[in-house]
């Protein structure tokens, strides 16, 4: 029914906790709700009459069926490079960007697309002049070290305004200064973050995580799941179809990039 839509989303951090939802409930639901749905139809009826408490009826496994189905949707459309990407809006200043990149990182582990950076509140050297020309000197620090940072992704700045954004007019030229001549319901970039390669008799994944102290990760097999670990994040990876009968042989992290070799058990 629409061409675009549009999320504005809570602070980064808050937003990855909900991002992470889909793949935590959508397995959690899919392995445990048929479990409880049958051992209920066995044992229901027994507990029900000795213990005197109702038990859920068919019609509640059904609605969560329906959620599943809704979270497993929303899944394959939050992995769809092709029409969905996220952008990161920071400010240029030091602690900011430091947390706009960690939280890059984070986005990569599960594999979200991030197309742009937006850096909101640049002042104008004219502004600053005199009394804050050492903000102004961070502040180029700060614009200069995003630049490098995310050289593959666009990077957009939008200059620190005297007015709130609360009109149409001035919406419109708030994006002409941001955008200008750049079509801001596009694909900006798609990033290939996850890449599995075979090389001889073993398979090597690669993870795309820049920004990453190598100490700050984790890394954990068990069975057919893979638990990878960035400081206090953490994402449990179901291996694809060609590693269920692989286990991890070694791993390192250069170049901004996790490599994890498996071979045959």
């Amino acid at each position: 029914n629409y061409d675009v839509l549009i999320v504005d989303c809570a602070p980064t951090g808050e937003t990855i906790s909900l991002l992470k939802f889909p793949e935590m409930f959508g397995d959690l639901l899919g392995k445990i709700m048929p479990m409880k749905r049958k051992a209920l139809k066995v044992a229901g009826p027994l507990v029900e009459k000795t213990m005197k408490i109702p038990m859920p009826k068919d019609t509640l496994f059904d609605e969560v069926e329906i959620l599943c189905r809704k979270i497993e949707q929303l899944q394959e459309l939050m992995s769809d490079k092709d029409v969905l990407s996220l952008r990161i809006v920071t400010t240029p200043e030091k602690i900011v960007v430091k947390e706009a990149k960690r939280n890059f990182a984070y986005l990569h582990m599960y594999d979200y697309n991030v197309d742009a950076i937006i850096v909101n509140k640049v002042y104008p050297k004219s502004s600053l002049e005199g009394y804050f020309n050492q903000w102004i000197e961070n502040q180029q620090n700060s614009l200069q070290d995003i630049r490098q940072s995310f050289f593959d992704i666009p990077v957009f700045e939008m200059k620190f305004l005297k007015h709130e954004l609360r009109t149409v007019e001035r919406l419109k030229a708030a994006a002409d200064m941001v955008y200008r001549d750049t079509d801001p319901a596009a694909v900006l970039a798609v990033q290939s973050i996850f890449v599995l390669e075979k090389v001889q008799e073993k398979y090597c994944l690669k993870i795309e995580l820049p920004f990453v102290d190598k100490q700050e990760l984790e890394l954990e097999q068990k069975g057919e799941e893979l638990a990878l670990t960035i400081k206090n994040e953490r994402r449990n990876l179901i291996l694809p179809p060609k590693l269920r009968e692989y286990e991890v042989a070694g791993a390192k992290y250069e170049d901004a990039v996790l490599k994890i070799e498996f071979e045959h058990r």
